[in-house]
């Protein structure tokens, strides 16, 4: 299961891509995460020795330097853990992401949640993997061949995902990547870069400010 250090950074990291870096304090996070506060003051312990977060009495939380948190996050993240079903599918990489798409309380990962993210258009290169997180039980109308064009990986979620809709938050789909192997989730790594994925979140907390 993802961890809560997991999702606590997550969703620091999602906020900086609206332009929140701020809240009220640790305290304040715990509770709008549902999570208990020393859990939280747990998690928050790395990311404040490395200066990628702050906290302070008046200020409350800040976010300093989201790249480095990234850092951080993908070096947690353990996809392989959380991965429930993995299977061939006789169907297209766009098809299969069509159709888990439709599926209830499926969030679409990896390489479609980055390119939406990003550009919209995929200019980095071909993939044939296709990461959801849900159920097993995707799979149960999925066309299956152990020769399938199609890789499905299918992870399970934790209760706090749904909070960012039906693609995962950029950071997650990028810390995906970073832990999949094969050489097109590393060009993606290499391509869409973490500073550019920060430059949005900067110019959107300037906006804000």
């Amino acid at each position: 299961m993802v961890t809560k250090t997991e999702v606590i950074w997550r969703h620091l990291l999602a906020g900086t891509s609206t332009g929140r870096r701020r809240y009220g304090s640790a305290t304040a996070l715990a509770k709008e995460l549902g999570i208990p506060v020393s859990t939280t003051h747990q998690a928050l312990e790395r990311p404040v020795a490395i200066g990628a977060v702050t906290i302070d009495a008046v200020a409350g939380l800040r976010i300093l330097d989201p790249v480095r948190l990234l850092a951080l996050y993908c070096a947690q993240r353990h996809l392989a853990r959380d991965v429930v079903a993995r299977v061939r599918v006789t169907a297209s990489v766009e098809e299969t992401e069509r159709l888990v798409s439709k599926e209830p309380g499926a969030v679409l990962g990896g390489f479609a949640a980055l390119i939406a993210h990003t550009t919209g258009v995929n200019r980095v290169a071909d993939y044939d993997t296709v990461l959801v997180y849900g159920d097993a039980s995707v799979v149960e109308h999925l066309p299956l061949s152990s020769d399938g064009q199609c890789e499905l990986i299918v992870a399970q979620p934790d209760r706090w995902l749904t909070l960012y809709g039906p693609i995962t938050p950029a950071p997650t789909a990028y810390a995906d990547l970073f832990n999949l192997p094969g050489w097109q989730a590393a060009r993606f790594i290499h391509e869409v870069n973490a500073d550019d994925l920060v430059d949005r979140a900067e110019v959107a907390c300037q906006q804000s400010l």
